[in-house]
């Protein structure tokens, strides 16, 4: 078998991980001429990073929970080609969970050509205007109708997830989420996640979720701040909700927007929503009002272009999938940043009250 690069993260390493060999042989994982000593059955599969791009191998050891990452698409295909079952098996069902969702909504579409017998003028010009279509429908659902479905969406999403709302950073989390949010009509709430991966997501409604990965990797409070803002900010203008409606098609979207929110198609549809992708005016207009919501609660922006930057350093090399590439590189998202907050001028901030190397070494 040949060895291929991965990128490690064990309890003892850096959170940002180390870099290692591994192969398999003789039905076992061995990383750096150490054999594993964990049933191949008992290692995950998930998908992870902040563009949701990386695939992971994950199991618990008794010091803790381990994961590795392919270092490149050299690295993945090495790893798939020879990962004997049941992990072949699972990593070709991450391989295909984007193209599934390119299929419901090619699916959808369908539906909604079916369902709608309109001349074909008329379905080009829905089709010309979908978004803008998507957009006036969920301005029209309500917010406890919002709340109902990212009640469900989030159960689906964090399905399988350790989540917990205790301990430090976990509290810091909530207090920095809720000084960005001050004034909002949803009610917030904010989970941590034990997961290596380093992302961080807002399901409609106000659920918050930051990975522990996350939490490692940033270095002060105000990077953590910074991701805080422009998630939300998918939250507050609806962004997600937009994405979901345009998705689901005209007849699923106004059944919620009546409330009909309880039907198996859509607790199934749901489920897609983290494989939902924003565009780039999506991306620009949450950093942009992330910027805003940083400026209202004295917070300093560079943590947000400090960790996009550090981002950036971490994907070198590394070209996402094609449907990926409506997600801003982090270099771009950076500049653009930096040509914002020229724009806005400086504003008077106070450094957030955290000892974050102390928060890091609590995270589990």
């Amino acid at each position: 078998m040949t060895e291929f690069d991965i990128l490690l993260f064990t309890p003892h390493l850096p959170s940002h991980g180390e870099k290692a060999r591994a192969v398999f042989t003789n039905g076992a994982l061995v990383i750096n001429g150490n054999r594993v000593d964990v049933p191949l059955d008992e290692i995950g599969v998930t998908l992870g990073g902040f563009n949701h791009n990386q695939v992971y191998l994950f199991w618990h050891q008794e010091e803790g929970r381990w994961a590795f990452s392919p270092a490149d698409e050299n690295a993945l295909a090495q790893l798939r080609a020879s990962a004997p079952p049941p992990l072949s098996n699972l990593l070709k069902g991450a391989a295909t969970d984007v193209s599934r969702q390119q299929r419901r909504s090619r699916f959808g579409l369908g539906l909604l050509g079916l369902f709608i017998a309109l001349p074909l003028l008329l379905l080009a010009l829905l089709f010309w205007q979908s978004h803008n279509i998507a957009g006036w429908i969920a301005g029209h659902i309500s917010i406890e109708n919002e709340q109902k479905l990212g009640e469900l969406a989030f159960k689906q999403a964090t399905a399988g997830l350790k989540l917990r709302q205790s301990g430090l950073d976990a509290a810091a989390i909530k207090e920095m989420g809720t000084r960005l949010t001050k004034g909002s009509k949803y009610s917030y709430q904010w989970y941590v996640a034990d997961d290596p991966a380093i992302n961080a997501f807002a399901v409609p409604g106000g659920y918050v979720v930051v990975n522990t990965g996350l939490i490692r990797a940033a270095d002060t409070a105000e990077e953590v701040a910074g991701v805080l803002a422009h998630e939300v900010q998918h939250v507050e203008l609806r962004h997600t909700l937009k994405n979901l409606v345009h998705s689901l098609g005209l007849r699923a979207a106004l059944a919620m927007a009546l409330g009909d929110i309880s039907g198996s198609a859509l607790g199934d549809l749901a489920a897609t929503l983290g494989e939902l992708k924003f565009s780039r005016d999506l991306e620009s207009e949450a950093d942009k009002l992330g910027l805003a919501a940083l400026r209202q609660a004295d917070i300093t922006p560079q943590g947000m272009v400090a960790f996009f930057s550090k981002l950036h350093e971490q994907e070198a090399g590394v070209t996402p999938p094609a449907l990926l590439s409506t997600h801003p590189a982090s270099d771009d998202r950076m500049q653009s940043l930096q040509e914002m907050i020229r724009q806005q001028g400086n504003w008077p901030s106070q450094p957030l009250p955290y000892d974050w190397a102390t928060i890091k070494k609590t995270t589990r």
